[in-house]
C-alpha cells in the first residue's frame, strides 16, 4: 500500500468515526483497560475535561506517572473530539506514539503514566451501562455501595507506598457497630442489612472526595485517609462515631440504637513499616475501644502494664544497712 491509499484508509476510518460521534445515540466514553482503575469508566460530556492526579482533575488516575494534571480532552461543536498534552512530565501516547494534541478514533489507546491505559469508546446506552456494572460489580459492595474488601487489600498498599514515597501522612481507621449481632437477634437480619446499608450511605456522604470507605467484614468498616495526620483523623472518627449515636435508625417502626466502635492507625506517628501493619495497629485499637466499654475512639495502642512479679521490691527502712 502507498502513501496516498494509506492516507485514503486513515481518513475512512477518521470519517466513520466522526459519523458516529454526530450519532446521539452513542456516548463517547473512556475505559480503563490497564492500571490501578482497570473497569472504571467516564463518560465524556460536552467542552473540556481534565485528565490528572490533582484534586482539580475531573478524570483523577491514581498513578505515579501521571501528572497532577496532565491532559485535557476536547469535544469539538462539530462532533470531533481531541485529546491534548498538558506539558506532562511523562507524556501522553496514543496507540503507543507521544502526542500533543490528537483526534480520536473508536478504539484508540491512551497511555498516561507508566501503567494506565485508557481505552476511547463510543458506546450506546446499553453498552455504557454493562460497561457501568461491570466496573462497580467488581469493586463496590452491593448491599452499603461501598468499596468490597477486595478492592480494599488492593489499593492500601499503593496508598501506603505513595504516602512514604512523598513523606506524606496516611491514617487509616477501622469501624464496627457494637452488638451487631444483638440487632440481628432482635429485629431480623433484614433489620440488620438495613442498618449496614443506611450506615455506608451516611458515612460516604459526610467524606472528603480523597477518603476511600470500604466494608471489610460483616460489619466492619474500613477508611483510609490520605495526607491526615493522627490528629485529624481522630478528630474526623470522633465526628463519624458521634454522628452515628445521634442518629435515628428507623426499620418497620422499630427504633434501633446503633453505635460503633474506632480504632485509628496513622503512617508515619505509629511508627509502621507497612500497608499489613497500618491494618493491624487500626484493628488493635479497634478492639481496645470495645473492651473500653465500646461507642467509644482509641488511636493510641494501650501500654502493657508489668506484672506484679516484675515490680522491683523496694527494701524495708533499715534494711540497706544490714546488707553492707
Amino acid at each position: 500500500m502507498d502513501f496516498e491509499d494509506q492516507t485514503r484508509a486513515i481518513d475512512k476510518k477518521l470519517f466513520a468515526s466522526l459519523t458516529a460521534l454526530k450519532d446521539e445515540s452513542l456516548s463517547a466514553c473512556f475505559v480503563v483497560i490497564a492500571g490501578k482503575q482497570t473497569g472504571a469508566m467516564y463518560k465524556l460530556d460536552k467542552g473540556e475535561v481534565l485528565i490528572g492526579r490533582g484534586k482539580e482533575a475531573s478524570i483523577r488516575i491514581d498513578d505515579e506517572g501521571v501528572s497532577r494534571l496532565h491532559a485535557k480532552i476536547v469535544r469539538h461543536p462539530e462532533g470531533t473530539v481531541a485529546i491534548v498534552d498538558l506539558k506532562s512530565t511523562n507524556g501522553t501516547f496514543c496507540n503507543g506514539e507521544r502526542v500533543d494534541t490528537h483526534v480520536l478514533q473508536d478504539g484508540d489507546r491512551i497511555q498516561i503514566g507508566t501503567t494506565t491505559i485508557i481505552k476511547f469508546s463510543l458506546q450506546d446506552s446499553l453498552e455504557e451501562d454493562f460497561q457501568r456494572h461491570q466496573y462497580e460489580s467488581a469493586t463496590r459492595d452491593p448491599l452499603t455501595n461501598c468499596y468490597n474488601k477486595s478492592y480494599f487489600l488492593e489499593r492500601l498498599p499503593s496508598e501506603f507506598a505513595f504516602a512514604k514515597r512523598h513523606d506524606k501522612p496516611l491514617s487509616l481507621a477501622m469501624l464496627d457497630i457494637d452488638r451487631f449481632k444483638k440487632i440481628n437477634d432482635s429485629y431480623g437480619h433484614l433489620a440488620g442489612d438495613f442498618v449496614l446499608r443506611k450506615l455506608g450511605n451516611m458515612l460516604q456522604e459526610r467524606l472528603r472526595a480523597d477518603d476511600f470507605l470500604a466494608r471489610y467484614g460483616g460489619e466492619e468498616f474500613a477508611l483510609i485517609m490520605r495526607e491526615t495526620p493522627k490528629r485529624n483523623a481522630l478528630q474526623t472518627a470522633e465526628r463519624l462515631r458521634k454522628l452515628v449515636a445521634t442518629t435515628l435508625f428507623k426499620h418497620e417502626g422499630n427504633k434501633i440504637a446503633v453505635t460503633v466502635s474506632i480504632g485509628v492507625s496513622t503512617w508515619p506517628a505509629d511508627r509502621i513499616d507497612s500497608s499489613q501493619a497500618l491494618v493491624k495497629a487500626a484493628d488493635a485499637n479497634l478492639y481496645a475501644a470495645k473492651r473500653k466499654g465500646r461507642n467509644k475512639v482509641v488511636g493510641q495502642a494501650e501500654k502493657k502494664v508489668s506484672k506484679v512479679s516484675e515490680v522491683p521490691k523496694v527494701p524495708k527502712v533499715g534494711e540497706a544497712e544490714k546488707k553492707k
